[in-house]
């Protein structure tokens, strides 16, 4: 009886381990990501889905189809010579029908295979409909950016049509119209609408049929071909194999070189400045259109109005132009830019509300009435005479009249005094930002550059106040919320220091700046 029981308890531990091996190598394979995943859901238009959706490889299959000598048709209709996206049939019917056109395509072909010995798919329900699949969909998305856009003109010789079009209602076809070309998604949104596929669908559509159509009158040995198989659009390797042109001639669509950015119709004397946009900068500055516009290459301020409205989502002009949040924004994409190395040191420190003080609104919000007035009596029209007095300045702080080190020993204590390296960080900051343009524009003035450390003098032509002026040097708590003069040194060094990732000194090794006593 003891040897049954020390048996079974045997067998019931190798069950355990097995079982928890099993598991775990199941558990390593679950969630591998693969690029050509197709999530097989359609039936869910009909309701709830009965069994799990289906993972699918595409590219596996259409390998393997390949290997045969045979090709899309074989899973897709075509309509006007391109492919449709759904499954063996053009339109969603009846539940039942929608069903039986998977089970019957897809099992007789797998049993196909099987019976002539070719590698075969599953044919049992719980082999497809798996609760924990292993490989899940991880499709990075191409950016198509003003060097692929090129590409794709010049491949289509400098015409626009193969791609932008619109569609007339009274002929009921699709039309083009030079200089009034738009986004895709001006029509094509994230889900199908009215007479309009979706975005996806359209992408797909166009795109593969266009490039199957290269491939066979090309060959598939011919360079820019384009991709037709998901790994070559949707896997991040296979994208960084596009080649990337350099010198792109300017994508011209009728949009002017500056214009106002203008929320208002009337024009009083407490009307705010106008915004003069330096549209012809600012392309050049980005890799597609769609960094600022949205679906549609119209005006800001043709959605985002003064008051909300409903093609603005309910966002106004100003929200939209001010939200440090969203990259679409002219603040939140100034923002982003400050999170450079050579920049996030100051701009870790600089509280947003100092940002925002009259200097800085002005710095865009410059147009006068005037101005405003002048270019609406002349179309609006403008030249860059706005922009000369914004020339970048190679030193806007003369570095030969700076302290070159700062004995900083007013509560040295334990330690000897801290030598501050002054004129050299200020070098390293002017270096920093000297073939930057954003930043030449926003830092003019000699004592811009100055003001992350010396943060309560901004503006001034004297010397810049002490720290000790308000940050109190007996210890102790802080007085009216300002931080003591320990904390104040400590708090901006290690900020900034920590910010551009400076490595020496560290928050624990104070002897790197303090000699001991």
């Amino acid at each position: 009886m003891k040897y049954l029981i020390t048996s079974v308890s045997l067998i019931g531990v190798l069950f355990l381990i097995s079982t928890l091996y099993a598991f775990d190598s199941q558990k390593k394979e679950v969630n591998r990501l693969e690029s050509d995943v197709v999530l097989i859901d359609a039936m869910k238009v009909f309701g709830e889905l009965e069994r799990p959706a289906v993972i699918f490889r595409h590219d596996i299959h259409t390998r393997e189809l390949e290997r045969r000598g045979k090709d899309c048709s074989v899973c897709h209709l075509s309509v006007n010579e391109k492919l449709v996206l759904k499954f063996n049939r053009l339109v969603d019917t009846e539940k039942e029908t929608t069903l039986d056109v998977y089970h019957e395509k897809c099992i007789s072909c797998h049993e196909e295979s099987y019976n002539a010995d070719l590698d075969a798919g599953p044919v049992e329900c719980g082999e497809c409909h798996v609760e924990q699949p292993a490989v899940i969909a991880a499709k990075e998305l191409p950016v198509f950016d003003k060097s692929l856009h090129y590409r794709h003109i010049k491949s289509q010789e400098d015409t626009c049509n193969a791609c932008h079009h619109d569609y007339d209602e009274t002929k009921k076809e699709l039309t083009y119209e030079k200089g009034k070309e738009d986004s895709c998604r001006s029509c094509h949104k994230e889900e199908d609408r009215d007479k309009y596929i979706s975005y996806q669908a359209a992408a797909h559509q166009s795109c593969i049929a266009c490039h199957q159509k290269n491939l066979s009158e090309k060959g598939v040995d011919t360079a820019n071909i384009g991709p037709v198989k998901c790994e070559g659009c949707h896997e991040g390797s296979e994208l960084q194999k596009i080649e990337k042109v350099k010198a792109i001639p300017r994508l011209e669509r009728n949009q002017p070189d500056m214009t106002f950015v203008k929320g208002f119709e009337k024009i009083t004397d407490e009307t705010m400045n106008a915004v003069i946009f330096n549209h012809h900068t600012h392309e050049n500055a980005v890799s597609t259109c769609r960094t600022c516009h949205h679906e549609n290459m119209d005006k800001c301020e043709s959605c985002h109005t003064p008051t909300r409205s409903e093609e603005g989502a309910g966002v106004t002009l100003a929200e939209a132009m001010h939200d440090e949040k969203s990259e679409k924004s002219c603040v939140g994409c100034h923002k982003k830019e400050q999170q450079a190395d050579s920049c996030v040191g100051c701009h870790s420190i600089i509280i947003s509300e100092f940002m925002r003080d009259a200097r800085t609104c002005q710095s865009c919000h410059s147009a006068s009435i005037e101005e405003i007035k002048k270019a609406r009596s002349s179309g609006m029209k403008l030249s860059a005479d706005h922009f000369k007095n914004k020339a970048i300045k190679a030193n806007p702080v003369d570095l030969d009249a700076l302290t070159s080190e700062i004995k900083i020993d007013v509560i040295s204590d334990e330690y000897q005094a801290a030598i501050f390296p002054h004129r050299a960080i200020i070098e390293s900051l002017m270096n920093g930002m000297k073939d930057n343009k954003l930043a030449a524009y926003y830092h003019q003035g000699e004592n811009v550059i100055c003001e992350s450390c010396h943060h309560n003098s901004p503006g001034s032509n004297d010397p810049p106040q002490k720290c000790v002026n308000c940050h109190s040097a007996s210890g102790g708590e802080a007085v009216n919320a300002m931080p003591t003069l320990k904390d104040a040194y400590h708090g901006q060094c290690f900020q900034c220091h920590n910010a551009m990732e400076i490595s020496n000194p560290v928050s624990n090794d104070c002897v790197a700046c303090h000699a001991e006593k």
